[in-house]
This record gives C-alpha cells, structure tokens and sequence, in this order.
C-alpha cells in the first residue's frame, strides 16, 4: 500500500490544473486566493469520506447519490460554488479513489482489505482565533460547518487538558474552569482570561490544545486491540439499520452515524492547519512549527499539511531537515546529538523524502525542487523578501544620487 495519497484537479474555483502528492509533510504556499485553503480542504474531505467508507458508516451509493458530493461533502466547507461546468476532481487514497467529472462522482475501493488506516482527519481553520474571544464559544451562532466541528474537538480538549497545559514558548500555561466555562492563560506573574489575551495567544491555543488532545487520542487507540469479526459485524449492522430507516432525517442519521463511528479504532492523526504562523512573532511560529512536526512523527502514518504566508515557515522546514540528515551522519555521537537537539527537539526533525513543498500561482501548482535534501529558497515566499531588500537599495541608490548632486 502506498503511504502518499495524489490529488488532481483541473477547473475548481480558482485552480485551473493542479497535480500535488501528500507526503506525510505537505506545505502549500502562495498569494491569498490561489487556491491553498480550497486543495487543502479537498484533501481534508476525501480523507473523511475514506474513513467512513472504511468504517461503513457511509456507502458509496450514498455519498454519489442526489448530488450529495456537491451539496452536502463540498457544502460543508463551503466550496459548493467552486464547480464549473469542466471541472474534474480526481483523488487516490489509502483506500479508496474518487473521481468526480461531467457532475458525477464514482468511487472505486483499491483493494479489499480486513485492517484500514483509519485516519483522526482535523480541519484547523484561520477563523480558530474567533473560539477564543468569548468565555462560552459554544453559545456563538451561525458557525461556518467546519469551524464548528473545531469547536466541539477544542471544548473537548479543554476538559481533558483543563489541570493545565504548557505552551511551547513564554512559558505560558493554559487552564480551563470548567464550571464557569473560563479559559486562562497564566505567566510567571499574572493570569487572565483567553478572551482578554493577544491575538497571538488566541490563534495558537486552540490549535495546540486540539492537536495535542487528538494525536493523544490516537496514540491511546493505537495501543489498544484490533475489533473482533463479530464486533465490526455488529457495528455494519447497526450503521444498516439507521441508513435504511427512512423515519429518520439526514442530520439525525448523521448523529446517530458519529456515535457508532467513535467506537472504531484510529490508526494515524491527520492535521491540516491553516496559517498556523497566524498573529505569532518569527520565533514562536518556530516553536509552535516543531511542536506540529513531534505529533506528526510519533505515528509512522501521521500526516502534516499546512498552508502558510510565512517566509520563516520554509526557512525553520529547513532546520528541521538538515538536523534530521545530520543527525543520522553522527549516529552514535551523544555529544553531537546532544548539541543538534538543543537546536532542533530531535523528536521534530524531518525526512527531506517525505517533505513536499508546493507554490501555488495562476492556478497552477509547482513543487519545490531542493539541493542536496533541503528546500529551495527559490520560491515565493522568498523572492518577496529579496523583493524588498532591492526596492531598498534603489531608494539607498536615489539618496546616494540626490547626495552627490550637492
């Protein structure tokens, strides 16, 4: 079984030809609007669409039927509108493949197989800060689908986590009140609300608390045994019954269906994070970056996608890879691995074989080349930096004119 899932599209919103590969590390960069938010959340869908089909929590016939893909799947994430009269959608998963053009969608199964990779799929939308600025973002109303689905995994891991938790930079701590429903954040001299802190703090506390909460849940899961043959038949009959019980509306099925999905067993977490550098300062973005890649490698088959605005986003990827290589030069030196762990947690570093980078622009979707294992630095991100170091010096160039004409 191949551990990389493709994903094609041609004519979808703002993408007009794309082919990308997701490795277990798949960064997408690129100008707001050209198309990162939509190729993630696509391959955030068909990762779930595959864990329900390996559940047989849904049927392929239920997914294709009365343009539930469009309407209700893409819905779901609000890309409903992207469709075009040519547009194709083509994905290869773990287990299943997806096709979808001239308004059908077809489902095939790979192979037929008794053991699934069953994946813990996180959307982390760039609207997390807004959970964070009320005391109860339960009681908020009209949530786009997705950011409530987060919502429910944040409030499920501020129960679990609410003795405390530590932030990986500023020695800041969260806790929450569970009675009172108050988040805190506390330093080494004061402690306030979440809803009163910076923005910074708002935008990274809720992705840390779901992804610790959720790579803990699956690590927990992975450590426990396999279903019985009579189990995983009893839990297909039970999804039978309520699919065929016509008394029931969709959304009560639905509820029925997430209550008999969270007996199943998850094998690999996969967490895809919106800008998660969003309203951070370069060196957090650093630490709060290592600590995704540590939860990404506890699990062979735990998967990272980020998209990000960051030019420091490509540079610490860099870091994370020469340790990775380095480290594996000095195999057996203690010292030096020592010293390469205060540089970079050994427990986040990355195989440059597994990390693919991509450039989205006009529609299109260009991987980053590397030299000798590490990423690029010609990419867009970058030359926007040397963009503005060469509008400086001809600014320099003009006072060094004005200067000499005296």
């Amino acid at each position: 079984m191949s551990e990389t899932v493709h994903l094609k599209i041609q004519q979808f919103g703002p993408i007009s030809d794309i082919d990308i590969v997701f490795n277990k590390y798949t960064v997408l960069i690129g100008k707001q609007g050209a198309g990162k938010s939509t190729i993630a959340k696509l391959y955030s869908m068909f990762t779930w669409l595959e864990k329900g089909l390996a559940r047989r929590t849904v049927s392929d016939k239920y997914i294709t039927q009365f343009s539930r893909f469009q309407k209700n799947y893409c819905a779901y994430h609000r890309l409903d509108s992207y469709f075009k009269t040519n547009t194709i959608i083509k994905f290869y998963g773990l287990h299943y493949n997806f096709f979808y053009e001239e308004g059908k969608l077809q489902i095939e199964e790979i192979e037929h197989q008794e053991n699934y990779n069953v994946a813990k799929v996180m959307y982390v939308p760039a609207e997390r800060f807004f959970l964070s600025t009320v005391d109860n973002p339960m009681n908020l109303k009209n949530l786009p689908e997705s950011l409530k689905t987060f919502l429910d995994e944040f409030e499920n891991a501020k129960i679990v986590l609410k003795a405390g938790y530590h932030l990986p930079f500023n020695n800041i701590a969260f806790e929450y009140d569970a009675q009172h429903k108050i988040s805190w954040i506390k330093g080494e001299d004061y402690k306030i609300r979440l809803s009163d802190a910076s923005s910074g703090y708002q935008s990274v506390i809720p992705l840390t608390l779901v992804t610790k909460f959720l790579s803990d849940l699956v690590q927990d899961n992975a450590n426990k045994e396999e279903l019985g043959f009579q189990e995983r038949k009893q839990i297909e009959k039970e999804v039978n019954k309520v699919m065929n019980d016509k008394t029931l509306t969709e959304e009560v099925k639905f509820a029925m269906l997430r209550t008999i999905s969270s007996r199943f067993k998850y094998s690999r977490f996969v967490n895809i994070v919106e800008e998660m550098e969003e309203n951070l300062y370069p060196e957090s973005q650093m630490s709060i970056l290592f600590d995704l890649l540590d939860y990404t490698n506890r699990i062979e088959l735990n998967r990272l996608v980020l998209t990000t605005h960051s030019p420091y986003i490509i540079n610490y990827l860099t870091l994370a890879v020469k340790a990775f290589q380095l480290d594996r030069k000095v195999s057996g030196n203690d010292d030096l691995s020592s010293r390469i762990n205060e540089i970079v947690p050994l427990q986040s570093v990355v195989n440059p074989a597994k990390l693919f980078i991509y450039e989205l622009k006009d529609g299109k979707a260009i991987q980053l080349s590397n030299y000798d294992g590490l990423p690029s630095d010609e990419n867009f991100l970058n030359i926007q930096l040397r963009l503005t170091n060469e509008m400086f010096d001809q600014l320099l160039e003009i006072e060094e004119e004005f200067d000499n004409k005296d």
